[in-house]
């Protein structure tokens, strides 16, 4: 779905990224890990065509993005960590119309997708609300749903949910399982490691490389074994899960987000 092939980059005279290749392929859920300033950001950007790669190629369904920016672009949908600063209208159902208009959409089309995505977003009864009347998590509900105006192929969260509490974190996960489920590739930038649960893959970053590609159950063991060190503050479970391995040998990395099931291996190692 997405390659990046041997590509180089740099900011003004700072190499970002050298003979980096990366692939993301088609229907999976990626989590994309790494503390400020590993490249996470600025990788999406080279995605998306904002920044332009010296040397290499980056591949989008197939077509170079240096040739067919126009095309790669409508195959991918964006959403930032702050909604705030990525809405423009006042009423819900204006957002979700804004990007449709500019790609000159009929007005019956336009009602049938805005009816469609209300109902993907579970805002039926929210259609003609102020925007300023939602919460936050509301809000970035809101942008995922513009963001799949188009019926793009792939859908990036760039820390979409750091700004949120638990509770509006966890809708946004489950909504993001569900599109998942129909075949959109999802690649999320985050720092919170319990997110991780939901996603297929896991490519972590260190430097501007790439330290960690695999199965989300073995970075996960990798961490608890401590075999793998991050650059991350560890979810309170990791640390526990850390402290049964090392008393028991016993790893129980799988279950680090099941709370009864982790009370049960931390009694049983005391």
């Amino acid at each position: 779905m997405i390659k990046l092939e041997e590509i180089d980059f740099s900011y003004d005279n700072e190499k970002i990224f050298e003979n980096f290749s990366l692939k993301f392929k088609k229907g999976k859920f990626y989590a994309l890990l790494g503390k400020n300033g590993c490249g996470k950001s600025t990788l999406i950007k080279l995605i998306l065509g904002i920044e332009r790669i010296i040397k290499g190629n980056i591949y989008i369904n197939g077509l170079n993005l240096k040739n067919n920016i126009f095309e790669c672009r409508k195959e991918i949908g964006i959403v930032f960590q702050n909604p705030d600063e990525q809405i423009v209208t006042d009423i819900v159902e204006e957002e979700i119309a804004f990007a449709m208009e500019n790609y000159g959409f009929s007005s019956e089309f336009m009602e049938e997708k805005i009816e469609e995505l209300v109902t993907e977003i579970e805002f039926q009864n929210k259609k003609t609300e102020k925007i300023s009347n939602l919460s936050g998590g509301e809000k970035q509900r809101l942008c995922i749903a513009s963001a799949l105006v188009l019926n793009p192929k792939v859908l990036i969260l760039d820390e979409a949910t750091s700004m949120l509490d638990s509770l509006n974190r966890k809708k946004i996960m489950d909504l993001l399982k569900k599109l998942n489920s129909k075949g959109i590739t999802i690649i999320l930038i985050t720092h919170h490691l319990t997110e991780i649960e939901n996603c297929d893959y896991i490519y972590y970053l260190d430097k501007n490389q790439v330290k960690f590609s695999g199965d989300k159950n073995l970075f996960k063991s990798l961490i608890v074994k401590d075999e793998l060190q991050l650059d991350l503050e560890l979810p309170p479970m990791f640390k526990v899960a850390k402290n049964i391995y090392s008393k028991t040998k016993i790893d129980v990395s799988e279950d680090t987000c099941n709370l009864e099931k982790m009370g049960e291996y931390l009694w049983k190692s005391l």
